[in-house]
C-alpha cells in the first residue's frame, strides 16, 4: 500500500484554495557523502586535506610560481604570499582553501588582475584535487577486490518494481562499479544520445573510440534529465556535485559522462582512465609532448580539430551560489529537488551535513508531509542534526559505517576473517600512510622475533650430546625443518589478529 501525501494549493496573497491528495508507492533514496565511499578506498575531507598538504608545500608552490612566470603565467608574490598563509593553517581543509580563493576573486574581480590570478590558482588547485582522487580511483583494484564485496548488501535496498534513487556528493564512480558487480541497472539521468572520442596512442594514433552520454544545457535547463518513465526497477543515481568521468564539451554548453569499457565490474574505471590518458592533442616541444589546458583536457577530435572536455568537480565555499562561477551548470541543484520527490525514505550516508544547499533541499523535502522519513547513518552521530530538531519524529539516527549497516538490511553475516581484514584495513588507514608502514614494518620484525624463539626452543629441546643438539634425532633434516616452519606459521585469522593487537599496543 503505498502513502498519501497531503499538499495545499495557496493564492499569491497566501490564501489557501483547495487540498489534494496524491497517492504514492514507497520509493527508497540514498544519500551519499564522502563517508559513504570510504570503506571503498577513497578518502574523506582530512585525508585528502593531508595528502594534498603533503604534497604541495610552501616551499613547492613557490618554486611552482616561478615556473609559471617563466612561462608568461604571472603570480604575483602578493597572491601566492596570501595563499600560503592559508595554506600552513591546520584549521583549513581543501573545501575551505578553494572557498578562500572564491573570496578573493570575487573581492578583486573589478580592481586589476589580481582577481584572475586568484581565479587561476583556483582553477589550477581544483584541478590538484581531482588527480588526488583520480589516481586514488584507478590505482585501487587490488584494493576494491577485497572490499566490493563489502557493499553487495545494498541489494536487499532494491525493489522489483521501483527504482533505487542515488543522490550522491562524491566524485567517484563507486556506485556505477558496485551496480556493474551485482549486474544492477544503472540510469544517470543522460540522454539516448551519445558521443564517440577518438582514443590515441602515445605517437598519437588512433586506437579506438571512448562512448559517452551527453546532457544538453538545454534540457537541463528547460526541461528534464533522462530518467526512465515510467519508473523502472535499478539505480537511477544524480552526481549533484559533478564526477571524476563527467565533463562539459561544446564550449561548455552540454554534459556527457563516460560510457564504461566492457561490461566488467571495473568497466566505468577502465573508460575514466583512458578519458585522462588517451584523450590528448598532440604538440611536439611540449611538456609531455601535449597541450596542457587548466581543469580541462584538450583533445583531437576525429576531424583533427582541437577540442577540449572541462572537469565538473563541483567543490569549495559557494556552491551553486549566485556569485559563484562553476562549470557545472547550477540547474543540477533544480533537478536534485525535483527527483527527491519521488522519494518516500531516504538513507543518508556519510555526509556529515556541511552544506547548506543540499541541507535546505533535504529539509524542505521532509516538511512536505509527515509520511517522509529520514534515517540519517553515521557511527559517531548522537543527536538530530539543528537544522531538522522541528522534523524529529520523521528522523531516525542509525550509529554504524556504511557496509555494516548494508550488511544489516541485507541480513549478511560476516565471516570471522573478513570482519578481521576490515576492521584491519580501518586500523592501517587512521594513521596513514607513512606510519602504518613503519608499524607493519615492527610487526614484521616482533613476527621473525617469535618464529626464531620457537625454532630454538625447538633446538634446545633436542637430546644433548657434549653440550650440542644431537640432529641426527631429527632424521631428514631438511624434512623437519620444514615441519617446524608450518608449526611455527600463523594462519590467516591467527595473523590478522597479532597483527591487530600489535596495533592496539602501539596505538
Amino acid at each position: 500500500m503505498g502513502n498519501v501525501a497531503t499538499a495545499s494549493i495557496v493564492n499569491l496573497a497566501g490564501q489557501k484554495k483547495f487540498d489534494y491528495k496524491v497517492q504514492m508507492k514507497p520509493i527508497t533514496g540514498l544519500f551519499l557523502g564522502a563517508g559513504a565511499s570510504y570503506e571503498a578506498g577513497m578518502p574523506l575531507v582530512w585525508e585528502l586535506t593531508n595528502e594534498l598538504k603533503i604534497w604541495l608545500t610552501p616551499e613547492k608552490l613557490r618554486e611552482f610560481a616561478m615556473g609559471w612566470r617563466s612561462q608568461g603565467a604571472a603570480f604575483s608574490d602578493a597572491v601566492i604570499e596570501d595563499f600560503i598563509s592559508v595554506l600552513v593553517r591546520p584549521d583549513m581543509h581543501y573545501e575551505a582553501l578553494l572557498g578562500h580563493l572564491e573570496t578573493q576573486f570575487m573581492r578583486h574581480n573589478h580592481v586589476g588582475a589580481r582577481g584572475n590570478e586568484y581565479h587561476g590558482l583556483y582553477s589550477w588547485l581544483i584541478e590538484m584535487v581531482y588527480y588526488l582522487l583520480y589516481y586514488r580511483q584507478i590505482n585501487n583494484r587490488a584494493f576494491l577486490d577485497t572490499h566490493l564485496p563489502l557493499f553487495d548488501g545494498i541489494g536487499a535496498l532494491m525493489n522489483d518494481s521501483t527504482p533505487l534513487w542515488v543522490f550522491s556528493l562524491n566524485h567517484d564512480v563507486m556506485i556505477e562499479t558496485i551496480a556493474a558487480r551485482l549486474s544492477i541497472p544503472l540510469h544517470t539521468g543522460f540522454g539516448s544520445s551519445t558521443i564517440r572520442l577518438p582514443r590515441r596512442d602515445q605517437t598519437g594514433r588512433a586506437i579506438g573510440e571512448l562512448r559517452a552520454e551527453t546532457l544538453t544545457w538545454d534540457q537541463l535547463d528547460n526541461k528534464a534529465m533522462s530518467y526512465p518513465n515510467p519508473l523502472q526497477p535499478g539505480i537511477y543515481l544524480m552526481k549533484i556535485h559533478g564526477a571524476l568521468d563527467v565533463f562539459t564539451f561544446n564550449d561548455g554548453k552540454d554534459l556527457l559522462k563516460f560510457l564504461p569499457e566492457g561490461s566488467s565490474t571495473y568497466g566505468y574505471i577502465d573508460a575514466l582512465r583512458a578519458a585522462n590518458e588517451e584523450l590528448f592533442y598532440l604538440l611536439p616541444g611540449a611538456p609531455n609532448g601535449r597541450v596542457k589546458a587548466t581543469n580541462e583536457i584538450a583533445y583531437t577530435d576525429s576531424m583533427g580539430e582541437m577540442q577540449f572536455l572541462r572537469r565538473s568537480l563541483l567543490s569549495g565555499a559557494f556552491k551553486f551560489g549566485a556569485r559563484s562561477q562553476q562549470v557545472l551548470p547550477k540547474s543540477m541543484l533544480k533537478h536534485f529537488r525535483a527527483h527527491l520527490n519521488f522519494v518516500t525514505n531516504l538513507i543518508c550516508i556519510g555526509y556529515g551535513l556541511g552544506d547548506l544547499h543540499i541541507n535546505t533541499v533535504i529539509r524542505e523535502w521532509l516538511e512536505f508531509t509527515p509520511d517522509r522519513q529520514l534515517e540519517i547513518v553515521d557511527p559517531f552521530i548522537d543527536n538530530v542534526p539543528a537544522f531538522l530538531l522541528h522534523l524529529s519524529p520523521q528522523v531516525t539516527l542509525t550509529k554504524s559505517d556504511t557496509t555494516d549497516f548494508l550488511d544489516q538490511r541485507a541480513g549478511i553475516a560476516r565471516s570471522r576473517f573478513e570482519r578481521l581484514e576490515k576492521r584491519l584495513a580501518a586500523t592501517l588507514r587512521r594513521r596513514g600512510k607513512q606510519r602504518a608502514a613503519k608499524d607493519l614494518e615492527a610487526f614484521a620484525r616482533k613476527n621473525q622475533d617469535r618464529v626464531t624463539e620457537l625454532l630454538v626452543k625447538k633446538l634446545s629441546e633436542l637430546p644433548h650430546i657434549n653440550g650440542q643438539p644431537d640432529l641426527s634425532s631429527l632424521g631428514n633434516p631438511a624434512e623437519a625443518a620444514m615441519r617446524w616452519a608450518s608449526e611455527a606459521k600463523l594462519s590467516e585469522e591467527e595473523l590478522l589478529t597479532a597483527l591487530l593487537e600489535h596495533l592496539s599496543a602501539v596505538e
